[in-house]
């Protein structure tokens, strides 16, 4: 059985991935980032099977995102009598070909005008945000639920983003900040931040901002900290999200699905073998203490990625960096914290500390050792299938 590693990217959300719209990252946990396994439509396709919720290998359950950010290239879309579309069919040159289910809680936004957008003048080509369910199916490609589409998108990084308020607090001077993205971003408000409400002719105030609401924000630049912290430059209320759907008869719900599905998994210390890409490699990994280890530099290299190796510094810790032409996922041996950064000119951003269950360490005479799921951070899917490892 399956058992899709998870990654906040991606989820959600991520600082980074609320930051940086080229480094949206796909998290089947999440989401978002903030989204716990909730109001999924699926029922009815074809061959959509709905995937097995992601169990961590650690054996810990991990909250999941609120939502997971999608974006791309509208490539067809299904309407029903009124014009109104109901499926999105959508392509990316970094996330790949997805399905997204609408429904009449789908949220339609105008990024560039901060309002409400007609579906309706929805066209296939056009770029789009998609804030959807963190759990989707098996299908090729797979599909998931909508909450929001956001169209109309700047150039700049400053797109509306979809949030789910967890905390609210006054600050000194009288603003407000909000927590969002299961803990990972700070969001700050005060009285010359432009309010609106997605309902026209509805009034929002800051006084009105509470835990459970949903928002969509508008903001640049966000700290390289954790929390990360930024401040918008606009902020919509959303309606509260609906009642679930009536499930049909016999369809099993997400809630019931982890707990009829057995986790399976390698024991300790046993050797994993790996493919790379759709290659076979002459090398191995380990399962040690829930994670999933492999050799840091050969495994990245057979990848495609550079690797940097930066000995123990005045007292900071052995430093071991894997990266792409935008992206930097930075290993401090020893701690069991990997996060990663934006390369990208001008781009401000990093994603939630990820805990893998394991710290990265060094065997004699150099290699560092690392959980499988850094990957991810990269881009990439992996999989643990028994005591085989893939990532492509």
């Amino acid at each position: 059985m399956n058992r899709k590693f998870t990654a906040l990217i991606l989820a959600s959300t991520l600082a980074l991935t609320l930051a940086v719209p080229a480094l949206a990252a796909e998290t089947p946990v999440s989401t978002q980032a903030g989204r716990p396994a909730e109001d999924v439509n699926t029922a009815g396709e074809e061959g959509s099977d709905m995937a097995e919720p992601v169990i961590p290998i650690s054996g810990v359950v991990e909250t999941a995102p609120h939502s997971v950010l999608y974006y791309g290239r509208v490539t067809g879309i299904s309407r029903d009598e009124n014009g109104v579309p109901t499926r999105l069919m959508m392509e990316s040159d970094h996330l790949g070909e997805y399905v997204f289910n609408l429904s009449e809680d789908t949220l339609w936004v105008d990024s560039g005008e901060g309002k409400a957008s007609d579906p309706a003048s929805l066209e296939e080509g056009e770029g789009v945000y998609v804030f959807h369910s963190p759990v989707s199916t098996r299908s090729l490609p797979p599909q998931s639920a909508a909450f929001v589409v956001v169209r109309n998108i700047p150039q700049d990084a400053g797109c509306a983003m979809y949030h789910v308020v967890e905390e609210v607090a006054a600050n000194e001077d009288g603003s407000l900040r909000y927590l969002t993205d299961n803990g990972g971003l700070y969001v700050t408000v005060n009285g010359d931040t432009p309010l609106s409400s997605y309902v026209a002719g509805e009034r929002f105030t800051l006084a009105d901002l509470k835990p459970g609401m949903r928002v969509m924000a508008w903001y640049d630049i966000v700290l390289e900290s954790y929390p990360g912290q930024t401040s918008a430059s606009r902020l919509m209320l959303l309606p509260a999200q609906g009642e679930e759907q009536p499930q049909e008869a016999g369809e099993p719900s997400v809630q019931e699905l982890p707990d009829k599905l057995p986790l399976i998994l390698p024991k300790e210390g046993a050797q994993i073998t790996m493919e790379l890409d759709g290659r076979v490699p002459n090398m191995a990994g380990r399962y040690e203490s829930g994670a999933a280890m492999v050799p840091v530099a050969a495994v990245a290299q057979a990848l495609g990625f550079d690797v940097t190796y930066t000995p123990v510094q005045e007292g900071q810790p052995a430093l071991v960096t894997v990266e792409s032409e935008s992206f930097q996922v930075r290993l401090n041996v020893g701690e069991n914290q990997i996060v990663g950064v934006t390369k990208i000119p001008g781009a401000v951003g990093m994603t939630a500390p990820q805990d893998y269950g394991k710290a990265p360490y060094i065997v004699e005479p150099g290699t560092a050792w690392a959980p499988a799921q850094l990957f991810e951070m990269l881009g990439k899917t992996v999989t643990l299938e028994g005591n085989n490892l893939t990532i492509k």
